[in-house]
């Protein structure tokens, strides 16, 4: 395992501003322990005043509208992101799915509008445990790439496969089966658009730095997506030391 993976710890709704304070100091002082790539992705209420103090570390946002300015109460865009210092969002969370209803269309323009505003987009894949046990994980998968990934695009994207049952439960695939399901992934996405062929593809899923460790020994998993773990510092940092 030579190449650097790249690791996005998603914080979900947690941390306030000291907590967040004390946890990127932490990881600056650590700093030369960690060997993969990283980035951050707290409450956008948080993302400002960590990217200016914290000018070495990325920081992601957990969503985005669409559009870059509207009549849209309670939403930020894409533009307000970048307008301070945001690098990654996260697209097609399965919570979002879930408790905000947003569909491919919608995130297919989420989409559209990450990669136009130069942000990367880190878009979520996976199947549900009804889908596992019918055997359907790849039509799933399918339906979710051929829908939403822009087919003429030029510019870089990472797909994180991050299977819905997987989610918070304990519960992982096996190496061998996410390295199945990545080259599935790499397969269709290289048929939508060649671009793709080089995209990073991610796990998530109940990631944590016992098992992250087998995770990243795989040639065929770039990197891990994060979430519990992610907020436990000496435990993040230990999966931002494997290598």
């Amino acid at each position: 395992m030579n190449k650097a993976k790249l690791i996005v710890a998603n914080w979900k709704m947690n941390f306030l501003n000291q907590e967040a304070l004390n946890f990127c100091k932490k990881l600056i002082q650590k700093r030369k322990l960690i060997k993969n790539k990283y980035v951050i992705c707290p409450p956008t209420t948080l993302i400002q005043q960590l990217a200016l103090k914290f000018k070495n570390i990325s920081f992601g946002s957990q969503d985005c509208h669409y559009d870059n300015f509207g009549p849209y109460t309670g939403d930020i865009s894409v533009e307000m992101l970048k307008n301070i210092n945001c690098k990654y969002v996260i697209v097609g969370h399965s919570e979002r799915r879930k408790h905000h209803f947003e569909n491919q269309s919608l995130l297919k323009r989420k989409l559209e509008s990450v990669i136009k505003s130069n942000l990367l987009p880190i878009y979520c894949v996976g199947e549900d445990i009804k889908d596992k046990r019918k055997g359907k994980t790849n039509n799933v998968l399918l339906s979710q790439l051929k829908n939403t990934i822009p087919k003429s695009n030029k510019k870089k994207i990472i797909i994180a496969y991050e299977p819905i049952w997987a989610i918070g439960t304990g519960l992982t695939p096996t190496v061998s089966e996410i390295e199945k399901v990545n080259l599935y992934i790499k397969k269709i996405i290289t048929k939508i658009n060649s671009s793709y062929k080089k995209t990073l593809i991610i796990y998530g899923g109940s990631v944590n730095n016992k098992n992250s460790v087998n995770f990243l020994k795989s040639e065929f998993i770039d990197g891990l997506l994060v979430g519990g773990t992610s907020l436990k510092v000496d435990k993040f940092i230990s999966i931002l030391n494997c290598k």
